[in-house]
């Protein structure tokens, strides 16, 4: 029975996870970011942030969604109360914009 509950609970885990990587990578392309570079990005901050601090960007991504421009959507980022997926995010464009990996 535990074995099951264990299963479950890495199952749930797991496509919230993936719900968030969808989620980000939909708002961003919204914000005017190419596919490509929305995929980049997506993928470099699931290396760097926990699965909670993705579900937490996603869930202030919407915020970042409503910005006409990508220095609005900075803007906004500015505003947002979690400082590891801040400094995740200009780790993560930095990254994609330049290819230097970490």
């Amino acid at each position: 029975m535990r074995i099951m509950f264990a299963a479950l609970s890495i199952a749930l885990l797991a496509s919230c996870a993936t719900s968030a990587k969808m989620s980000l990578n939909d708002r961003f392309k919204s914000i005017g970011l190419s596919p490509e570079m929305a995929d980049c990005m997506v993928d470099d901050l699931n290396d760097r942030l926990s699965n909670d601090d993705l579900r937490d960007l996603a869930g202030y991504a919407s915020t970042l969604s409503r910005a006409d421009t990508p220095g609005q959507a900075v803007d906004a980022l500015l505003n947002f109360d979690n400082p590891r997926a801040v400094a995740a995010i200009g780790k993560a464009a930095f990254s994609c914009v330049t290819g230097f990996i970490r």
